[in-house]
């Protein structure tokens, strides 16, 4: 059986490297890397399934990062056996909303570090978040105040990436004996030493779903995770709490050192390089750039609803961390455009808690007609609208709290300020866009063959609840619904500014 399983893995990998690799966006959802744009512990639990499609044993790195700058709050690497699924729910450890979240599972597939088994009664073991990394030091350092909040409250929302770091076959390593694959990471265990060990270069075949349920409102927003294929032709296994391999560390063809993307402009297929050990995050970018969001949104009254967009920016953080970029305001990169906290003047922090980018929005009623007056978010600086954050909201309607999902992340909503010569109210239902396109700065960096993509690196949904308080007498009946956000991408290349990409 290991031999039959052997010859199996050896014609794979030999397949995969004589193929032409390169990081895409995969429309069928599986890949090597799935990002999950949003869990929240926020008087709801998420539900969370990783599904491993193939024969081989993998090693995963699953990593929750907070919803201000994408620091890392909790990680494990978890082992799935071929065919293997692996489930957890994130909730929330107090009981008046104001602590840390945690994720419990009553799986059997091993994790590195193991779960604490003594949190639930009933056997399920429990790994609880940690704000070590945003909470000791200073400005600029990795786990420093990044001038965001440093309680544990700042761990219940946020977004989740699962990598695969390689395919496990060999005799001496068994998804199914995590006392040896424990063993193996203890001092003098053969992954210490070398973990490489039984283990080959990934070849993808993950998907993923998450669940934002609340029980007492009776409502789920159900999702799928967004998968990338062809991350990687590198064996990425790391020890338990290693901050690699993470969205940076994309590489393609590593005798090169280049990070390949392949993104669909229009109806042709642009490839586009960058050096994988500088720039491999770039890659990841490329196929994540939207110049334009797409949505409905539906606040009708008479049918109880509401509808928050849901927006993350899953590699932000390589590009305004100051960990990362440098402490001073003019030290992030584009396609964003300030620094996390607004970086240091005289050694004051500008703008503290948040990275903010100019955005264009739109909104139309269901006939396509357009309100009177100038969009703009609640926070609206005199130069127009701004989103902020790694993870935000918009919700609307004429509200101040996240009325779909709960958040209390920095709150935008489409209101629109009365201008002089009047205006036409909002539209309880339509279609909205929001566009990033700060010509100049919102746009990748060129790669190495001159592409350069428009807009900014983002997923997410809509999430719309309906409340029917007709059903029967007494009984109160939620709808609830999720809406993958559409995009449109563009792109130049910087050898012939004004034509498009070939």
């Amino acid at each position: 059986m290991r031999r039959t399983l052997a010859i199996a893995i050896a014609t794979a990998f030999g397949a995969a490297s004589s193929s032409s690799v390169a990081v895409i966006l995969n429309p069928r959802g599986t890949g090597q890397v799935l990002i999950y744009p949003y869990y929240t512990v926020n008087h709801q639990q998420t539900l969370v399934s990783i599904v491993n499609t193939q024969e081989f044993q993998k090693a995963l790195k699953v990593r929750f990062r907070e919803g201000y700058d994408g620091r890392e709050v909790a990680s494990f690497n978890l082992y799935l056996g071929g065919y293997d699924t692996w489930v957890g729910a994130v909730f929330d450890t107090s009981g008046d909303g104001s602590g840390g979240a945690a994720i419990a599972t009553n799986d059997s597939s091993c994790t590195v570090p193991q779960f604490d088994a003594t949190f639930f009664p009933s056997g399920a073991k429990v790994l609880a978040f940690s704000n070590k990394n945003y909470s000791q030091g200073e400005y600029g350092m990795p786990t420093g105040t990044d001038s965001g909040p440093t309680g544990l409250d700042r761990t219940r929302e946020g977004f989740i990436e699962v990598i695969e770091m390689g395919v496990i076959f060999g005799g001496s390593t068994d998804t199914q004996n995590c006392t040896q694959i424990v063993n193996a990471w203890t001092p003098g265990g053969y992954w210490t030493a070398n973990p490489k060990v039984d283990l080959e270069h990934p070849l993808g075949g993950l998907y993923g779903a998450a669940g934002i349920v609340d029980v007492a409102q009776g409502t789920l927003y159900a999702y799928d995770a967004t998968a990338i294929d062809g991350f990687s032709d590198l064996i990425q296994h790391t020890a338990p709490g290693d901050a690699k391999p993470n969205l940076g560390t994309a590489v393609t063809d590593s005798e090169a050192d280049i990070a390949t993307a392949y993104v669909p402009i229009g109806n042709a297929m642009i490839k586009a390089d960058y050096p994988a050990s500088t720039r491999g995050v770039d890659a990841v970018s490329a196929v994540l750039m939207a110049d334009t969001l797409y949505n409905e949104f539906n606040v009708e009254a008479g049918l109880g609803a509401a509808t928050d967009w849901l927006i993350t920016f899953p590699t932000m953080r390589f590009y305004v961390d100051p960990a990362i970029v440098g402490t001073m305001a003019g030290h992030y990169l584009p396609p964003f455009e300030e620094t996390f906290g607004g970086g240091l003047l005289n050694g004051v922090v500008q703008d503290p808690g948040v990275s903010c980018m100019n955005v264009t929005p739109s909104i139309f009623d269901r006939d396509g007609a357009a309100p009177q007056g100038h969009g703009c978010g609640i926070l609206c600086p005199a130069d127009g609208p701004v989103l902020c954050d790694t993870t935000a909201i918009i919700s609307f309607g004429e509200v101040s709290y996240s009325a779909a999902l709960g958040s209390n992340l920095l709150l935008q909503a489409p209101l629109f300020p009365i201008p002089a010569g009047g205006y036409s109210p909002l539209p309880p239902a339509g279609h909205f866009q929001l566009g990033f396109s700060d010509i100049g700065q919102q746009e990748l960096r060129p790669a190495l063959n001159g592409m350069i993509f428009h807009g900014v690196p983002a997923i997410g949904f809509a999430a719309t609840n309906y409340i029917n308080a007709n059903v029967t007498p007494g009984v109160l009946s939620n709808y609830s619904a999720v809406y993958p956000h559409r995009a449109s991408a563009s792109c130049t290349n910087s050898t012939t500014p004004q034509s498009a990409c070939q």
